[in-house]
């Protein structure tokens, strides 16, 4: 196995990488809406959004806490275990959630909203695998098998859902793929850095471990948590709407595609995650000037390349999202160009919570995720009512501007008092 790839290896495939599995939500809609109705592409759409944040769960956000841990202070074992105690929560966690939001409990919309939450799984799997490669400046493999996993997982929904029209063998046949390919890619490569010793794993030292590891990651579970549901939140009031019949089937995945463009402004973050350990490293060595200079460096690429794919969105994202999806969205222009520019938003306070958490001071974050909560909740419900998919756009940018402000706020004001200890 090669040891050291050149910094322009690990950057390619963790770019590459990161696009596929930005784009590939995107390409399981594309197939579900294209091959089957617009009532199942509806359900679709709604339990991804379940799946969404249901896999906040499972992966607990521990992986910025585990890919900063430069200094090793848990083993791998721990993180490994933290995360099987939390894929088991998120397994256990989901009828009752389903039972508090009056989800559809056909067998039908609860077959598929299952099959993605076991689907996402095999994200949170993959993913304590790719913090070790992290840790171990590999993000190349992490980024190749992401790669390899994503583009087969596409090749599997749409040769099931042309062969066998349903979607719920469809959804099946790609969980086990999954599964598999996190055994024989993420799992059994990463023994070439450390291995899982099962027959000690279950004992009392690891489970302290992994219960000091999940306490501190719980602000961070807590903020992806709230996030998300601030994200589904107008997809709930949407299927609610549709319930009462106020909005017609269909909307649902237009509210999806159209949102789609705010997951790839994640995308931006995710090319920047090995420059994030390296902010780390930086920071833990007391090079500050440099750890200043790569946070500029940084935020001018998010902004920059914020702005191109505003402008792009205005222009071209209607007549693009139309003819890849087969769906009349020309009503949208203004819709998709709002929340393109909330997606940067969200881009660069994700940035700020990575630097935050490097500080160790992310508890101070809780105060913004409340407040960004409780302004969607109040907002979001009247302005989809009176607007549509518009009014979901323009909350969303509310809540977006206040997680920016806030987190900007906490930064400035952790810096400072760093400043003045060092």
């Amino acid at each position: 196995m090669k040891t050291k790839p050149t910094d322009k290896e690990i950057y390619f495939w963790n770019l590459l990488g990161n696009l596929a599995a930005a784009g590939v939500s995107v390409i399981y809609l594309l197939i579900v809406t294209r091959l089957q109705s617009a009532e199942v592409a509806d359900t679709y759409s709604l339990a991804t959004s379940i799946g969404n944040l249901w896999v906040i769960i499972g992966l607990f956000q521990v992986r910025n806490y585990q890919g900063t841990d430069i200094k090793k202070n848990y083993s791998f074992n721990s993180y490994f275990l933290s995360r099987l105690i939390t894929v088991f929560l998120m397994l256990i966690t989901l009828l009752p959630y389903l039972y508090v939001i009056n989800y559809d409990f056909s067998t039908f919309a609860l077959f598929i909203v299952f099959l993605i939450v076991a689907y996402r799984m095999s994200d949170c799997f993959s993913d304590v695998f790719q913090g070790l490669y992290q840790q171990e400046g590999r993000l190349d493999l992490a980024g190749k098998y992401m790669f390899y996993r994503y583009v087969g997982s596409s090749l599997v929904l749409t040769l099931f859902l042309v062969v066998t029209k349903s979607i719920i063998i469809a959804l099946l046949s790609l969980v086990i793929f999954n599964l598999l390919m996190v055994y024989f890619f993420d799992y059994r490569q990463s023994r070439n850095f450390d291995k899982i010793s099962w027959n000690s794993l279950l004992k009392v030292t690891n489970f302290k471990s992994a219960f000091l590891i999940l306490v501190a990651c719980s602000p961070l579970f807590l903020y992806g948590f709230l996030i998300n549901q601030i994200f589904n939140e107008p997809r709930l009031v949407i299927a609610a709407a549709q319930a009462n019949g106020q909005f017609q089937n269909g909307i649902q995945r237009d509210f999806n595609i159209l949102f789609m463009p705010v997951f790839f402004m994640s995308l931006c973050v995710l090319i920047v995650r090995p420059l994030i350990t390296d902010l780390a490293k930086y920071w833990y060595e007391k090079q500050y000037k440099i750890f200043d200079r790569l946070i500029l460096k940084i935020f001018l690429f998010l902004s920059i390349s914020g702005l191109f794919m505003t402008g792009a969105a205005y222009f071209l994202g209607i007549p693009v999202l139309s003819l890849v999806f087969g769906v009349n969205l020309t009503q949208y222009s203004l819709t998709l160009t709002i929340l393109v520019f909330s997606g940067i938003l969200y881009s660069m306070a994700i940035v700020l919570e990575n630097i935050i958490t490097i500080f160790r001071k992310h508890s101070y974050l809780l105060i913004v995720y409340i407040l960004m909560y409780f302004l969607s909740i109040s907002i979001t419900k009247q302005s989809i009512i009176e607007n549509g998919l518009l009014g979901a756009a323009t909350s969303f940018l509310l809540v977006m501007l206040l997680y920016v402000f806030g987190s900007v706020c906490i930064y400035i004001f952790v810096r400072y008092h760093k400043r003045k200890e060092s």
